[in-house]
């Protein structure tokens, strides 16, 4: 559920959608600050303290013999840029957490690499570091690619590739498009079995209600997804261009090309970017076995590892795993978060196609926490 957004049955089948009441009055009259107790605020300065040491050079790092032969991969999806108005990752939190590892001595491998030594039993990981990026945006070959280059840090971006061949544009976009350009006070839109209804106001928050649409598309089957995106659009009157608006826009494959020079390289990710445990087994052969070809065939070097769309436990299942077996991957990545680890990598044959990925933090402390075995002993300690 949106953040800020109250949800509350209207009537059976219908669910209505309104900004909170009051949601910052208590902040803004210092109830809040008031009703602090002191314990409270010794835990706010103690993880103040704690996040500044785990910037003091080498502090973090020192722990990281408990990442043994663990490595983190990182997930990242936009990053900021200005100009267009898109928006994510500063580039500058990306530099600078590039820096971090670079000035602390990590071994920033390639998912190639990471996979070849796990399969292998090559040399131990030792906390090695490895980078993915999802989807295929402009900037994230135009922004992203030259920084990864800057610190000679190898990256794999996950490319669907109707969204390159300028087929489609990625299904999120559309409901964030059209809650921000409709001019309606109210919305009521049949999703599945379920009417949703938002009252749309300058106050209202059209980007969490945009977000929870989305959210509530990820449970339905896929072709109900679209069609819904259809009704949404036609009751907002909105008109969904067929290509993607330069906000939204997708890097070409000439930009595959030119970064693969570069060092970057890249792995399927689907065609359209359906949650594959709602699609139709014909449908998630297509995506799945079509993304292939076509990276295969528009890349110098495609990466035989993929990527599950939104990448949940619940969004793929064994048909993926056999249809990515039957096609000769090497493994598959989810969005669970968790590390990397021989021993789940190595346990049956389903391992490496159930890798585990961390998103890649704003906050550099938290970089530092990830990549220098503090997090890794934080889930260690849970389990005593």
């Amino acid at each position: 559920m949106a953040p800020y957004a109250t949800l509350f049955t209207k009537h059976k089948g219908s669910v209505w959608i309104v900004p909170p009441a009051g949601a910052i009055s208590l902040i803004e009259t210092g109830t809040t600050i008031e009703r602090e107790s002191g314990s409270r605020r010794h835990v706010g300065f103690a993880r103040r303290v704690y996040h500044k040491l785990l910037l003091v050079p080498r502090l973090s790092s020192s722990f990281r013999f408990i990442q043994g032969d663990y490595a983190t991969v990182f997930m990242l999806h936009r990053f900021r840029d200005g100009e267009s108005g898109r928006t994510g990752l500063d580039s500058m939190q990306l530099r600078r957490g590039l820096e971090h590892l670079r000035r602390n001595g990590y071994e920033l491998v390639s998912l190639a690499e990471l996979f070849r030594r796990l399969a292998e039993k090559g040399p131990r990981l030792r906390g090695a570091v490895a980078f993915t990026i999802d989807d295929g945006y402009l900037e994230q070959a135009e922004v992203a690619g030259p920084i990864f280059r800057e610190f000679d840090c190898p990256v794999t971006t996950f490319v669907t590739t109707g969204f390159l061949d300028g087929t489609v544009w990625l299904w999120w976009d559309k409901i964030e498009y059209v809650f921000s350009n409709t001019r309606r006070e109210s919305l009521s839109v049949r999703l599945g079995e379920t009417t949703v209804r938002y009252h749309l106001n300058p106050e209202s928050g059209k980007s969490s209600m945009s977000a929870d649409f989305a959210e509530r598309c990820k449970v339905v089957d896929d072709e109900e997804k679209h069609r819904a995106i259809t009704r949404l659009a036609q009751e907002a009157e909105v008109d969904l261009p067929d290509t993607a608006p330069s906000r939204y826009a997708p890097m070409t494959w000439d930009h595959v090309r030119t970064y693969e020079a570069q060092g970057m390289t890249f792995g399927p990710h689907t065609v359209s970017h359906p949650i594959l445990s709602r699609a139709q087994p014909a449908q998630a052969i297509e995506e799945i076995s079509e993304s292939w070809h076509r990276l295969q065939a528009e890349a110098r070097y495609p990466v035989p590892i993929f990527c599950y769309p939104n990448g949940l436990d619940a969004d793929f299942g064994d048909r993926e795993v056999a249809i990515l077996r039957k096609l000769g991957f090497l493994g598959a990545l989810s969005a669970e978060a968790g590390f990397l680890d021989p021993a789940s990598f190595q346990q049956g044959s389903d391992g490496p196609f159930m890798i585990k990925r961390l998103p890649f933090p704003e906050e550099l402390s938290v970089l530092a926490q990830y990549a220098g075995g503090i997090e890794r002993l934080k889930h260690i300690a849970r389990r005593m």
